[in-house]
This record gives structure tokens, sequence and C-alpha cells, in this order.
């Protein structure tokens, strides 16, 4: 511990304070999961579930937990997951390209994905979550970060992102409208309506639409977005609550890039290039479209207990035609790049589900909680490339690229990349014990099978693409009352994960094996408004995946189907500390506030993931002035990452390459002008600061410029 210094320390905060009037004691346990935020405490929520289904307080929570609102989403323009994951303590994002976006936090690659927490399979392209989710659908978004075994089945030390449905929530009529403007062109209109069905109330409906067309600082992309969501809510009787819904969102990305430019010249001076840069041309694209069908069904039982079960299927369709170059140009002549095409399609099926009962139970004179579940999921994907049928032209002077390049005439059969059957199952058990009255211990198990069965083109043999896991995986947390506001304390993880990482023969590595452990100080201010933590943890893990690069380029090693082969690293060890601070600080002042720290070594206690920075800061605050009658707000924040560097190919061979610390300020400015109707304008990096994204594919991308946009918000 000593590479962290004295100041080895984590912490993480929201609160929240809301508001529930309910009828009767069955009326509240359904009520807790569709409960909107309190207008007084907008940053904070009253209870999370996502780290263990047990309805716990942010301060009840072993684990380093962020929340963030729909206040903070509106606050900051947050409409896609990627640009709220970018203002989350703890977590860092790199991109491949335009397309593909992967997300890490304490250095790991984060692919635990929940809705309502229910686990959902991440990106097949990346192995994470998915960047390009409408926040529009969501009430808030809750990240825990370090090992989540128990709930997600898999018990990545990364962090575990779950989206909480919007719920039609309202017995009564009401209307928001969104228009907003920015820059590259950037238009997006966003409905949300809700109304009851019947006369009574008991059944409503909410229905969310979007548009968005916007273009980009790079050349030649554009990207029309179309998301639609409805859920109806049905109270069948006084216990019994039915909720059936749908999603589909759909992203048609123009002129996109598949990796990323030239670093450097053939001589191999720098190529410093304007950040509008780009390698596409003007007939790619890569189109993504999911369509979700959900249904939810809760019941309330004597005793306080209560049952949830959930089914979920979805559906996730690619279709793409792809442009690369590669190669160093030429300093002057812009010549010396090579082409390569690619157009495929990919589908995905999901069907999940979910099931479990909860509720206390009395025990040598004390009163506990229990949870007792299943949820498991059936996953199909099934992918085709196009070849070329044509050798493809040389792209000529890159100096001059305006992306005019001759589209390639492709096979109308298509050959097989990957046909993959996966499921999981797992049945779980976790309850909270109330040791004494300042003690409570949560435990719990999570015995999980994994069984997939994968083929891809050109492997061999087939006994080389399945594998069949079973195991069990324990957590436990134990938290002590220190005060009637603080709390200290401490969790343990078992971290068990098959991997998609394959070796240069195309084989499977071994399932990730490992533990992490956390330990810290909660605080919980002004009857919860605001919410403090400190958290130090370490994740010691074996088998870990590391991509093989070409000694003499720097270039990825590719398998048959474009993955990139790996080795597998043992004895790796992570340290460091998350601090955090969210709520409300007084009156009409709201803030969160996240200070991050890790250390990643390699079984030879050699620095590795360098291309992660070591270090984060996220802040972001508003405050609403008390002058003008409460109608101006004003805020904003500055995000900051410490330097990291990562190797990438040059003409010689190989270099290192080291990005300065990065920050960037924002602002955000809203003037309610009428009781129904509100002004908005933010602005982003308005430094103009120039950087670059490193990733560990020699992908490097430049971050985006200055910039702003001005929103109409009415509520009817």
């Amino acid at each position: 511990m000593a590479c962290l210094g004295k100041g080895w320390v984590v912490a993480v905060a929201t609160g929240l304070c809301v508001a529930t009037a309910a009828a009767d004691e069955a009326e509240k346990e359904l009520e807790k999961v569709t409960v909107s935020a309190d207008a007084d405490s907008p940053y904070t929520v009253q209870e999370t579930a996502s780290a263990t289904k047990l309805d716990l307080s942010l301060r009840e929570t072993p684990q380093s937990e962020t929340v963030i609102t729909r206040e903070m989403l509106d606050d900051q323009n947050l409409t896609t997951l990627r640009q709220v994951l970018d203002a989350t303590p703890g977590v860092y994002s790199y991109q491949y390209d335009t397309e593909r976006v992967v997300f890490t936090a304490r250095g790991f690659t984060i692919d635990s994905l929940l809705y309502d927490g229910m686990p959902a399979v991440d990106s097949f392209n990346t192995s994470s979550v998915d960047d390009s989710l409408d926040t529009a659908l969501y009430e808030r978004i809750e990240v825990v970060r370090g090992a989540t075994g128990l709930m997600t089945g898999a018990g990545s030390p990364a962090a575990s992102i779950n989206l909480v449905r919007k719920h039609a929530d309202s017995d009564q009529f009401a209307l928001q409208l969104d228009g907003n403007v920015g820059s590259w062109n950037d238009h997006r209109m966003e409905g949300d309506v809700s109304a009851p069905l019947t006369a009574d109330g008991r059944v409503r409906g909410r229905f969310v639409g979007v548009f968005e067309d916007r273009e980009s600082y790079q050349n030649l992309y554009r990207n029309k977005r179309k998301i639609a969501y409805g859920i109806v809510d049905a109270d069948l009787t006084e216990a019994t609550r039915l909720s059936v819904g749908f999603d589909y969102q759909d992203n048609n990305p123009t002129g996109n890039t598949w990796g990323s430019f030239p670093l450097f010249f053939a001589d191999g001076t720098p190529t410093n290039w304007p950040r509008w840069v780009t390698t596409a041309t003007d007939w790619t694209f890569w189109d993504r479209r999911t369509r979700t069908v959900f249904a939810e069904l809760q019941q309330s039982l004597a005793g306080d207990w209560k049952v949830h079960a959930t089914v979920t299927w979805r559906r996730y369709n690619e279709d793409e035609a792809l442009f690369y170059m590669f190669g160093y140009p030429e300093q002057h002549s812009g010549e010396g790049l090579a082409p390569y095409a690619y157009k495929g399609n990919m589908q995905v099926t999901e069907r999940s589900a979910d099931l479990y009962a909860s509720g206390p139970f009395q025990l040598f004179g004390r009163s506990h909680e229990l949870v007792i579940g299943y949820n498991g999921s059936r996953v199909y994907n099934h992918s085709l490339s196009y070849a070329p049928l044509n050798d493809l032209p040389d792209p000529g002077n890159f100096l001059n690229w305006d992306g005019s390049y001759p589209r390639p005439e492709f096979s109308d059969v298509g050959d097989l990349v990957n046909d993959i059957h996966s499921r999981q199952d797992g049945g779980y058990l976790v309850t909270r014990l109330s040791l004494a009255d300042p003690v409570k211990l949560i435990a719990g198990v999570r015995y999980a099978s994994w069984q997939t069965d994968y083929y891809a083109s050109g492997e061999s043999p087939p006994d080389g693409f399945h594998y069949n896991y079973r195991k069990a995986i324990p957590y436990a947390g134990l938290i002590y009352d220190v005060t009637r506001s603080y709390s200290v304390f401490t969790s343990y993880t078992q971290i068990f994960k098959p991997q998609n990482n394959r070796d240069v023969t195309g084989r499977y590595l071994d399932p990730i094996d490992g533990r992490s452990v956390e330990v810290g100080v909660k605080g919980e201010h002004f009857g919860g408004r605001l919410n403090t933590a400190l958290t130090v943890f370490e994740t010691r893990q074996n088998h870990v995946a590391e991509g093989l690069l070409d000694p003499e380029t720097g270039d990825p090693i590719l398998l048959p189907d474009g993955t990139q082969a790996s080795t597998a690293i043992d004895g790796t060890r992570t340290r460091g500390f998350e601090m955090e601070v969210q709520g409300e600080l007084l009156p009409g002042w709201n803030a969160s506030l996240g200070w991050s720290h890790y250390v990643f070594h390699d079984s030879n206690d050699e620095p590795t993931r360098t291309f992660v920075p070591s270090t984060l800061v996220r802040t972001f605050t508003t405050w609403n002035l008390p002058w003008l009658a409460h109608k101006l707000t004003i805020g904003g924040g500055i995000n900051w990452q410490s330097s990291n560097h990562t190797t990438v190919g040059n003409p010689d061979g190989t270099t290192e390459l080291h990005q300065a610390s990065v920050p960037l300020l924002s602002l955000m400015g809203r003037y309610q002008a009428t009781q129904s109707v509100s002004i908005q304008v933010n602005g982003n990096n308005l430094l103009d600061r120039k950087y670059y994204v490193l990733d560990n594919f020699d992908n490097t991308y430049y971050g985006p410029p200055l910039s702003w946009s001005v929103g109409v918000n009415v509520k009817l």
C-alpha cells in the first residue's frame, strides 16, 4: 500500500430525500421503485438496491456508489450514457472509433449493465456497455463501483451500471417538451407525456419520444437518432402492480470512422492533425437498432414481504459498411496509406427473467431482512460479413482527403463471422442481519452457471469453443454506525468471470478469478439531503486479458474474426481510493464532487493499463439564486484527469505517446421565464483544450473541442 502514500482514501456520496404519501403499507412497498426525487433534494435518492437488491440508503450500502438523478442529467444536458459516465466519479471512457466506446472503473472494463436491477448483455463490439443509450428513458442512473457478482452473475471489479426506467406514476395528465440546438448542427426534440388511462387512475400510461439530428467536430460525420419508450402501470389490487413496456432506440450514423487516423508521417514526424481529421468516406454507415419488451409484476404479501418478477425480450441489430486506412502517409504528397473496406451485420437476441422475494424476519429478538431469488438469460448472436468483390483503389493524397472515395461492390453472400449461444443461470440469497443496534451484517451468495457455444470463421477444433462453468460467489459487508451521521464499513466480494478473450490459437482464456475488498467511511447529513463517502479498495486477480501487439509494427495481433488476440496475466493488483460529496450543501446549492485514484500493477509489480488516467476529478454544482424570485440557476464544474501514456506504432516500430493532464471546464445557466417555460444554456470544454483520448489498441482520438447548447423546456 505504500505506492499510494499516506492519502490512501476513497469517498462516495449521494443522498436523497423522497416524499412518499401512500395510503397504506402495501402501497408504500410498491411505490419505492417508481417514486421521483423530491424538488427539495434533486441530487439525491432515498434508497437504492443496485448493490444487493436490499432497499438501502447510500450510507447503508457497503460499497462505493453514485446515483445520477434526473435533475443532474438535465442540469448538465447529459443525453447519452457516455456523457453520463464521463461525468461520473471514478469512470473513464476511450474509443476505438466514432461508434465503439469502452468504459473503465478502477482500471477495469465496465461490462455490467442492468435495467431496473436486471442484468443485460454487454456490447459484442467492445465487451463494454453501450455508450449510445439515450437518457430520456430513465429516471436515474446508478453506478456501483467494485465487484457486483452477487447481482450480475460475474464479479467484474470495475462497476455496474443500473438504468432505472421512468414509470407512469402520475394519475394526472402531465406533458414535458424539450427543444435543443447546439454546436455542429445539433437539433434535438424530446417529449414526455403521462396520463391516467382509467377514470380512477389505477391504470396509467407514459410515453417518451426523441428525435435528434446532429453532426460533429469530425468531418463528414452525421447521426440521426430516433427513440421511443412506452409503459403502462396498472394497480390490479391494493397490493398488486403490473407494468408492461417497450423501448425502441435507432442510431443511424453516416460518415463514421472505423479505427483511428495515422499519428506519424512516413519520416517519423508527428502528424498533429486538426481535430476535424477523419478517415471516413461519404458512404460509410454503422446503423444500430435496439428493441425491448418487458413486463414486471410486484406483489405485496403479509408481514411486509413482497415478490417481484420481471421478464424481458431484447433484440439488437447492427448493419455497417466501413472503411479504414492504415500506414504512414508521406509528409508532402500525402501518399502511402492502404485502404480496407468491410460490410457486415449482426443480430443479437436476448431473453431474460428475474424472480425474487424479499421481506423481514425475526431472529433472537431482532428484526432482519432477507432476499432470495433467481435470474437467468439466453443470448444468441449471429454475425455475417460481405467481402469486397474487387481490389480497392489507392486513396491518393490524404492531405486533401474529403471522403469522396468510390464505394466498393460487396458480395451478396455473407460469410459467417461468429455464431454464439450463451446461457446463464443464477440463484442468489442475501440477508441483512442486525447484530446490534449500531451493527449490520450483509451477507450473501450466488450460485451461478455459464454455458457458451461459440463458432467463429476459420477456427477449429469445435471443442475449443465451448465452455461450461459453475461457481458459488460469496459477498459480505459489515456496517457500524459510529454516530447518528457517520458509519464505517468493509465489504468482501469474490471475483469469477468467464471471458470472451482468446489467445493466438483462438482458444478462450481461463475465467478471471480473484477477490475485491473495500473499507470506508460514509456520512449522511441534513436529513439525508447530503451524503459523503471515503472508500479504500484493493483488488487481486488472475487470468486478466492483455491485448497482444506486433512487436515490430505495434499493430494489434488479430484473429480471423477481426478481434484482437490476448494473453493472460496472473497476479495483478489494483489499489486506490474514491472520495465523493453529493447532494444539497445549502438550500438552493446542489453539488456533485468526486475524486478517485488507483494504481494497477502486474505480477512483476510493473504499472499496466497506463492508457487509463490514474486520477480523476469530477465536479459540478448549481446555485438557484435567491434574487429574481429564484428564477435564475447558474452552475458549472471541472472534469480533470491526470496524465497517461500508451504504446503506439510508428514507421520505425513503436513509441510511447504521452498525454498531459486534461482540465475540462463546463458552465450552465437556466432562467425560469414563466411557471411552465424555462431556457437553459450549457457550455463544455470552455477552455477549448486540445487533447488525445488514448486506448490500448493504438486507436488514438481527439476529444471534442469547445461546444455549446441552448434548450427550451415546457411543462404542462
